[in-house]
């Protein structure tokens, strides 16, 4: 998958598991989203931290080691541990959420991931394989896309809603409360 899919799978998952709309979660989850393509030089991770990128590449297939779950756990680990120093494990969770929420989306792909590193199996979720995703693919993109804001306008519909209506039921209560009821 692309990187906007991944970004938006990412955000729309992380707002309605952690039921935030907060920018910097949300932000954290987009990063962690990227984190697995670092295994190569193709994507924009991986031109970016070009180096890296490249040796991990020379040593290890793409969607092994850093599309797994060992992966995601080491993330988790080091995030938590910042987020329970910082006492913000909320948004700490985010990282290592994106970062699931995008390997598992790799899933759905022909390529399939290797989700539990150092066993040869690969993990797919479809088992057809001409019903999996094809990726790069601009019509893929534009769905998933629509989607995810669908998902995320929902959420943010919902919480102003939400909030709208608690408005609205303090204002008839202090009615109440001054005419006596």
């Amino acid at each position: 998958m692309m990187a906007i899919t991944h970004a938006l799978i990412a955000t729309a998952g992380t707002s309605l598991i952690l039921g935030t709309a907060d920018p910097l979660p949300l932000g954290l989850a987009i990063l962690g989203s990227q984190i697995p393509d670092l295994d190569t030089t193709e994507s924009t991770i991986g031109k970016i931290f070009f180096p890296i990128s490249s040796w991990i590449e020379d040593r290890f297939p793409h969607r092994s080691i850093t599309h797994s779950l060992l992966a995601t756990g080491v993330i988790a680990v080091v995030a938590l541990a910042i987020g329970s120093y910082c006492e913000d494990i909320k948004t700490a969770a985010a990282l290592p959420l994106g970062n699931l929420l995008s390997c598992f989306s790799d899933t759905f792909t022909k390529q399939a991931v290797q989700l539990f590193y150092s066993v040869p199996a690969w993990a797919v979720s479809v088992s057809n394989p001409r019903r999996r995703l094809k990726t790069g693919g601009e019509s893929r993109t534009v769905g998933v896309s629509w989607c995810s804001c669908c998902s995320y306008s929902w959420y943010l519909f919902c919480y102003w809603w939400g909030y709208l209506s608690e408005s609205f039921t303090e204002l008839r209560l202090k009615r109440w409360h001054r005419a006596g009821v």
